[in-house]
């Protein structure tokens, strides 16, 4: 039998039981094109636009004014209710919060800690990745670095040119968005993944071997026999698409749109084929990048544009219930915000770096959701 995480609502207090059957889940990776939104086109997904937007109004409160309770009564979630039973979808992990209480979480803001200062084990990395080992990576200079918790380079491999997005897949190969080139490199191995991808931006790959990204235009999927699917296509839902997160066990896909500051998501048939486009937040004046979730299935935000990072309390379905809470902002520019894994580095923190090469450490009080590591 699987475990169960004990999950609340942040707007009545109460608990739900979410299954602990996930899969890669993680921050991705930046970008810097500010696309406005643009007229509507056909995408191909049915959407359902603002219907969970978050605004001023308060907890769970939608664009129509009704409010919602932080509960859902869908069927296609992939969660279960408080007698235990119900649905999964994705790989099986280990990861367990032995009953964590998702309602104990530190309320922002956070302090934070300065893990490299800017410019000394990183320099140039919108991106940085956990290989599960006990080492980072992430770009410094022409290269991409493998540095120990004290910074200490243990490998390298040669990377020309910028790099956005940075993963680790279950194989081993750290994978590379190379927005300029078109290309999703393979760092550590022979050739690039895929080619003439546009801009590719996010990256996450996922347990079942999967590659989801984004490339300012559109969100994509890898598949494990090489072939390429549209997953959004199309303004405004896939105006300057960035950051990219699975959830396996709502069965959704959250993006970020970084110009407009938005996050929508969209529905992952049991097939893979892709359903609803729905809004889930927005964050004013925001420059949205990567995104990162965690074992209590909330979303973690990155602003690009201040800096700051933006916890999305989501209810069972996915809803964003309340407004972002703002948990930190760092002295730097950071772009991406991803959960520690391995011996050496703290699974309840997560680790935000950008350009400048700083990686600061926050302690968010749970840990992430599971994403695969070498």
């Amino acid at each position: 039998m699987s475990p169960t995480w004990t999950v609340p609502s942040p707007s009545s207090g109460c608990t739900i039981a979410l299954l602990s059957t996930w899969m890669a889940l993680g921050p991705v990776a930046c970008g810097d094109d500010a696309t406005a939104e643009g007229s509507d086109t056909s995408t191909g997904q049915t959407t359902s636009e603002g219907t969970t937007a978050v605004d001023s109004s308060g907890p769970g409160t939608t664009d129509d004014g009704a409010t919602s309770s932080g509960s859902s009564s869908s069927s296609d979630t992939g969660m279960v209710d408080s007698s235990g039973s119900g649905t999964s979808t994705g790989a099986e992990t280990e990861t367990d919060t032995a009953g964590f209480d998702c309602s104990t979480l530190p309320p922002g803001p956070l302090p934070f800690e300065e893990v490299f200062a800017a410019g000394t084990v990183f320099d140039g990395s919108e991106d940085i990745a956990f290989d599960g080992q006990g080492h980072l990576a992430g770009k410094s200079g022409a290269e991409v670095r493998l540095v120990s918790p004290d910074g200490t380079v243990v490998d390298d491999w040669p990377d020309p040119g910028g790099t956005y997005g940075l993963r680790f897949r279950a194989n081993g190969e750290l994978l590379a968005a190379k927005y300029a080139n078109g290309e999703i490199r393979i760092v550590n191995g022979a050739g690039p993944l895929v080619t003439m991808a546009g801009g590719v931006n996010g990256l996450y790959p996922d347990f079942d071997d999967n590659v989801w990204f984004t490339n300012g235009s559109s969100v994509r999927r890898i598949n494990p026999d090489g072939s390429v699917d549209a997953i959004v296509t199309g303004n405004p839902e896939a105006a300057s698409t960035n950051g990219v997160v699975l959830d396996p066990t709502r069965g959704l896909l959250f993006y970020s749109n970084y110009g407009p500051g938005l996050i929508r998501s969209v529905v992952i048939d049991g097939d893979g084929s892709p359903g609803v486009v729905s809004m889930v937040a927005s964050i004013p004046n925001a420059f949205i990048d990567g995104l990162s979730m965690d074992a209590c299935g909330n979303l973690y935000a990155m602003d690009q544009g201040s800096a700051t990072l933006y916890r999305v309390w989501l209810d069972e379905a996915g809803v964003a219930v309340g407004m972002p809470e703002e948990l930190a902002q760092f002295p730097t520019n950071v772009a991406n915000a991803v959960f520690g894994r391995g011996p050496g580095f703290d699974e309840h923190s997560l680790y935000a770096a950008g350009i400048p090469g700083g990686v600061y450490r926050v302690e968010v009080g749970v840990p992430g959701a599971p994403y695969p590591t070498p």
